[in-house]
Formats: C-alpha cells, sequence, structure tokens
C-alpha cells in the first residue's frame, strides 16, 4: 500500500499547479503514518482523496466505476437529467437561459447536450429579445466542450477564454476560431447579433466549467457579469490512472478570459447584487440601457 501512495503522490507533484509551493513531503508521510496492516485498498484511495482535497477543493479522485460511467455515458446525474438547462422569454423581452453543472464528456451526451441547447436558443432568439440573460448561478462546473459550444451563437465568434498550464502551454476555448475551425460538436457556425447584450448572473455556485463560461462572456462591451463572487476554482485540472485505473485529478492550470486576466480564484462580478430578486432587476436595468 506504501508503494502504492508513493506512486500517487509521484505524480501528483509533477502535474500539480501548487508542486513549487506546497509541502506535498509531509501530507505524504501523514498518509503513509494512517496505514495499517489490514487497510483496505479502499480504504487507501479515501486517504488520498482526503489528501488531494488538502491540497486545494478543485482536486479529486474518480473510482474506475465511476470514469467508465463518465466515458459510456451511463454517468448516474446524465442519466437522470440529460438536458440540464432551460429557457424561455421574461416580461416577453429578455430571453433566459439556466444552465447547471454537465458531466456527460462522452460523445453522444456531448452532442445530444450541443444540439438541444442551440435550439433553445435559436427559438429564443425567434423572439426577438431585447437582451439575453444567461444564469450561471447553479452551473458547478463538469465537462466545458458542449456548453461552449451550445452558448456558441451568443459567444460568436474568436477565442473566449484561455488555460495556462503548469509547463508554460496555453489552450484556447472557443466555439468557433473561424469558419473552418470550431467545436466539432457544432454542426455548423453561426451566431446572433454580437450587440445584444447580455448580462451573465454568476454566485457562489458558479464553480470549475461554469468559471470558465463566465470567462468566456467576460470581456465584451456588450456583456456584464452581475451577481456575486464566484467558488474560486476557475483552474483546470489533469487527471492521471493509477495502475487499478483508479483516476486521480489534480489542479493543473488557470483559466483566464480572453485578454489572459484570471488567477484561479473566485470572479468578481461587474455588478455586485446580493439578493436573487435584486439580480434580475440589476439584469433588466443593464439591458435595458444598452438597448
Amino acid at each position: 500500500m506504501c508503494r502504492y501512495v508513493h506512486q500517487a503522490f509521484d505524480s501528483i507533484r509533477h502535474y500539480s499547479i501548487h508542486r513549487a509551493a506546497y509541502p506535498f513531503d509531509s501530507l505524504e508521510r501523514a498518509v503513509i503514518r494512517s496505514i495499517q496492516d489490514s487497510i483496505t485498498q479502499a480504504d487507501v484511495i479515501w486517504l488520498l482523496e482526503e489528501a488531494v482535497q488538502a491540497i486545494d477543493h478543485h482536486s479529486y479522485i474518480l473510482s474506475k466505476t465511476a470514469f467508465e460511467e463518465l466515458a459510456t455515458g451511463q454517468d448516474p446525474e446524465v442519466l437522470e437529467n440529460p438536458f440540464p438547462f432551460g429557457g424561455r422569454m421574461l416580461d416577453d423581452r429578455y430571453a433566459y437561459v439556466s444552465l447547471d453543472g454537465f458531466v456527460g464528456v462522452d460523445s453522444l451526451s456531448s452532442k445530444h447536450y450541443t444540439d438541444s441547447l442551440q435550439r433553445v436558443l435559436i427559438e429564443l432568439h425567434g423572439m426577438r429579445p431585447q437582451g439575453w440573460i444567461i444564469d450561471l448561478r447553479h452551473n458547478d462546473g463538469g465537462w466545458p466542450f458542449p456548453m461552449l459550444a451550445g452558448l456558441g451563437p451568443l459567444l460568436g465568434m474568436g477565442v473566449k477564454a484561455y488555460e495556462l498550464h503548469t509547463d508554460s502551454t496555453v489552450s484556447e476555448y472557443y466555439f468557433a476560431k473561424s469558419d473552418e475551425e470550431h467545436i466539432l460538436l457544432a454542426d455548423s457556425v453561426f451566431q446572433f447579433d454580437p450587440r445584444s447584450p447580455v448580462a451573465v448572473l454568476i454566485g457562489e455556485g458558479t464553480g470549475s466549467a461554469g468559471e470558465l463560461l463566465a470567462l468566456a462572456f467576460r470581456g465584451n462591451d456588450r456583456t456584464a457579469l452581475i451577481g456575486s463572487p464566484t467558488a474560486g476554482s476557475s483552474t483546470g485540472l489533469r487527471g492521471f490512472f493509477m495502475p487499478d485505473s483508479t483516476q486521480i485529478c489534480v489542479t493543473h492550470s488557470i483559466m483566464t478570459d480572453r485578454n489572459r486576466i484570471g488567477d484561479g480564484g473566485p470572479i468578481q462580478p461587474d455588478i455586485a447584487v446580493s439578493d436573487a430578486t435584486g439580480t434580475f432587476e440589476r439584469a433588466y436595468a443593464w439591458i435595458d440601457r444598452l438597448r
């Protein structure tokens, strides 16, 4: 069991964004001290999960079964609610779209999600709204690409966010960089009028990939983030497999907006509002001011 722990920490040190500052050696020794002769493999994995959570609250561990469920579209959360979003008109003037987190990493679930979300946007767009309200207050993350693709007609062309990795490489996030280069989940590239005001609602329930979506909207002068600070996990993860197919995911990168502004912490709203009613009132007022 000690060898298993040593192997895990070798990779955690290598991939973690905190590798230059965190006392990994003392944390590893603490885990080793907790191991007894009668300990089970499941107990060791639980100790490792406690350890990676102590490093930062975004890191986690997936069992072999949980990973296989995600990879094959059999995750219980996805099966129960494959389309965790909704849309409607508010006051016959504002197009409102709410998106919760989505963990469907398999291609079929992701494609169905993208197509369905785009259909919601197209239907609302046909009602000629004065502006859009995108509610991310309960979006705790998941798989970002179908969410980005689904919101693509609103995000428009160009790179909208970046991921800065510990090895100095940079990843780009976009719906479409050009007519020829776009997220493959989308069958075609199209965008709504880029002058349409977009109010993005955020709060402490906005985390991980939900924060990436907020960053993807930030930096557009026709967009405002309204609400309260987000969860503070605007970071990327790197997963690696152990010999028993357990996957350990550690914080590996920092997410930024299109201007490469971001520090991995909570995203601050442009317009701070503490209560739900006030959030919508400020969103309405902001859209009305821009029309």
